[in-house]
């Protein structure tokens, strides 16, 4: 079940949370807020926000999800879209994004623990798993910190970008905050929505970033911490084994062996 429900009447779009456990209608709104004076034209303008039941009121924005494989003039305008977001100034008082870099990590080591015994997943799985629960058991140093802070939209999924012919906007923002640049910037390049259909080159996208050296190495541990949380969840009886194609999990599994290799 969605987390929210959306009424769209004429330029207006109303978002009412069902799920508000983790902050979300909090962080849309303050989202929002900040971009419309920071970066306006890039997400909703907020118009209202409601609290019982929680809603958020926001402008319409055109354009349809980026659900295609990025040509080079889309994967440019994605770019500056993002970069136009982590651009904005961190406010003070902004949480961290949900889920942040030292969260992923935490839930991947306990994930892992629960899931690495399997038996009822194909070989290259286990594998996967096995090699996984290696590395992140001694993961290169500061994964666990916010290095380079950047605003986060906080979900890469690619129905959260919208083109609309000139530029690509940004939606979705219940999990907005404080996020690292280079995990970020690994977000977009693993999240399963785009990667496990082949709508984005994975390596193309991180460097198109032009990310600093120390950077990079960061984006690329990160890559490999997002791919098993993205496997775990491929995994049969876990929340994202319904919603990718058949086989998507020996896929995720084979993609995520690939970064482990490149990392040794």
């Amino acid at each position: 079940m969605s987390g929210h429900d959306v009424a769209i009447d004429g330029d207006v779009v109303r978002k009412r949370y069902h799920r508000t456990s983790r902050g979300e209608p909090e962080r849309e709104w303050a989202a929002l807020v900040l971009l419309d004076e920071h970066a306006p034209g890039l997400a909703p303008r907020p118009l209202a926000r409601e609290s019982d039941p929680p809603v958020v009121v926001m402008s319409r924005i055109g354009g349809q999800p980026l659900e295609t494989v990025l040509t080079p003039g889309l994967l440019t305008a994605t770019v500056e879209a993002y970069l136009s977001l982590f651009a904005v100034p961190v406010q003070p008082d902004t949480p961290l994004r949900y889920a942040d870099p030292a969260a992923f990590l935490r839930n991947n080591v306990e994930w892992i623990e629960e899931e690495h015994g399997r038996t009822d997943v194909a070989k290259v799985v286990r594998r996967a798993l096995a090699v996984s629960r290696t590395w992140h058991a001694d993961p290169p140093q500061g994964l666990d910190e916010i290095r380079d802070p950047v605003v986060a939209q906080g979900d890469a999924k690619v129905d959260n970008m919208l083109w609309d012919g000139s530029r690509v906007r940004l939606i979705d923002f219940e999990y907005f905050g404080v996020g690292d640049l280079a995990f970020e910037v690994a977000d977009l390049a693993e999240h399963v929505s785009a990667r496990l259909r082949g709508l984005r080159d994975p390596d193309a996208v991180i460097a198109a970033f032009d990310l600093s050296p120390s950077q990079l190495a960061r984006a690329e541990a990160y890559r490999i911490v997002l791919a098993t949380f993205w496997l775990l969840m491929l995994l049969p009886g876990n929340p994202g084994h319904a919603l990718n194609p058949k086989g998507g999990a020996a896929l995720q599994a084979a993609h995520l062996l690939d970064l482990l290799d490149r990392a040794v």
